[in-house]
């Protein structure tokens, strides 16, 4: 791995969506990069894949409007993402094995996802509750979206103590806490899943809109972002890992040194580290001025996310496009029409570590199984597939953000970038393109 040219780059290490966005921007601001991925392919965790000929995604991503720092990376790099989505209305239809011949078991559909209007739907929504249930359920709901929190508490307290009953827990709150946190209610943190929510609902419908792949994901970020680092004359290395890193004090135009498994150390005038909290924990010094880094990367924890793929001898265009499951294994479910894939669904299974661990055959025959009992018509799959990231997102549980390490560390011009260093933020693709952007930001204060 030796760099060409007569000064030495910017190597930002990770092509995951925070990489790529570090990259581009040094790249625009004239720095030479050097982009290094230990997988083949870039995307990191949001990434595309090939199963049966077929190009799907290592998991199912699903945006909202108020992503606007992704949405403008991807407008920026000419991917349109008005035809890139397909745009939702905020709303949720809930569906339990065995109702699929009638009315969902629980729907929130609001005109607007303003609180008038939410509140009217949450109302509808509670028709076996008594008046007085009714009113409080409602008064909480404003509370947990305009009331700042002064303490953080485990989500499932907070709705507690902000009177949800608890058919609105199991049907509405629980299920949005865990495709947005990644974390049971009973861990998660209420102060950020509150911020997520108001995010999303205080800032009118574009806000709110829910947004699905139209493409694969691949297409609409990291492929893009490729081609334009290449344009600009970066240099990108797809497979290859560093198993060491070096700082250089003495050297102020190669601060860094970079080793890999083979060929001669990587000179780096600067160093973005985007990987995740683990692998950056492994590459930098554990010596007493790097203890408080260490002890953030280490208290970021990990959490798994798997999705299973389901084939059918037919295709699915009648398949809604998001679908809630209750008591199920799995949370969510979306037809890969929407991606040019018409014989698969996806199914995303959150929190996955809190299942019973199965075999991937087991845990897509599963789900199958759960799916067939919920939506007879859909079938018999002939194949399926279970992609699972054991380390998808932190543990966004309670306190998370006062551990959270700084971007900046001992060594001047190293920099870390991730979507666990965005405060107020799960692990998000908008929490990994904001930490990118920081991350670059950072680093060309310090190197005007």
């Amino acid at each position: 791995m030796v760099s060409s040219g007569h000064s030495p780059p910017v190597v930002v290490l990770g092509a995951g969506w925070a990489g790529l966005t570090a990259a581009l921007t040094l790249a625009r601001a004239g720095r030479p990069v050097h982009l290094i991925e230990a997988a083949r392919t870039a995307g990191g965790r949001a990434r595309s894949l090939n199963l049966d000929a077929t190009e799907l995604d290592n998991g199912q991503h699903v945006l909202v409007g108020a992503c606007r720092a992704t949405l403008a990376q991807m407008n920026a790099l000419g991917v349109n993402t008005e035809t890139g989505f397909h745009t939702l209305p905020f709303g949720l239809r809930m569906f339990t094995p065995g109702q699929a011949e009638s009315p969902p078991a629980f729907r929130l559909e609001p005109r607007s996802p303003r609180l008038p209007a939410l509140a009217a739907a949450l109302y509808r929504a509670l028709p076996q509750s008594r008046f007085r249930e009714r009113l409080r359920a409602l008064r909480g709901a404003a509370a947990m979206l305009h009331r700042p929190l002064r303490d953080d508490l485990p989500v499932r307290d907070w709705l507690h103590a902000n009177h949800q009953p608890p058919a609105l827990i199991h049907a509405l709150w629980d299920p949005l806490c865990l495709a947005v946190m990644n974390t049971p209610p009973r861990h998660a943190s209420a102060r950020i899943f509150q911020h997520v929510l108001r995010l999303a609902l205080n800032h009118g419908p574009q806000a709110a809109r829910l947004l699905l792949p139209a493409r694969p994901l691949g297409t609409l970020f990291p492929e893009p972002a490729l081609q334009e680092l290449r344009a600009r004359g970066a240099r990108i290395d797809l497979g290859h890992r560093v198993t060491a890193l070096e700082s250089r004090a003495d050297d102020p135009t190669a601060s860094f040194r970079l080793h890999g498994r083979a060929g001669d150390p990587l000179p780096a005038r600067g160093l973005i580290l985007a990987t995740t909290p683990a692998a950056a924990a492994r590459l930098l010094p554990a010596s007493r001025p790097w203890r408080p880094t260490q002890r953030g990367l280490q208290a970021m924890g990990a959490r798994s996310i798997c999705t299973v793929y389901l084939r059918y001898p037919h295709p699915l265009h009648e398949v809604a496009p998001l679908q809630g499951l209750l008591d199920q294994h799995g949370q969510w479910l979306i037809p890969r029409h929407l991606t040019g894939a018409p014989h698969w669904l996806a199914v995303v299974i959150s929190a996955a570590d809190d299942l019973q661990a199965l075999t991937a055959p087991v845990r897509w025959r599963t789900v199958a199984h759960s799916l067939a009992e919920t939506f007879p018509q859909l079938g018999t799959p002939e194949a399926g597939h279970t992609v699972c990231e054991r380390r998808a997102t932190v543990d966004a549980r309670t306190g998370l953000d006062g551990q959270r390490p700084s971007p900046r560390t001992p060594w001047r011009g190293c920099i870390l970038a991730g979507d666990y260093l965005t405060h107020a933020l799960p692990s998000t693709l908008e929490a990994a393109v904001q930490s990118g952007l920081e991350s670059a930001h950072l680093f060309l204060e310090d190197h005007p």
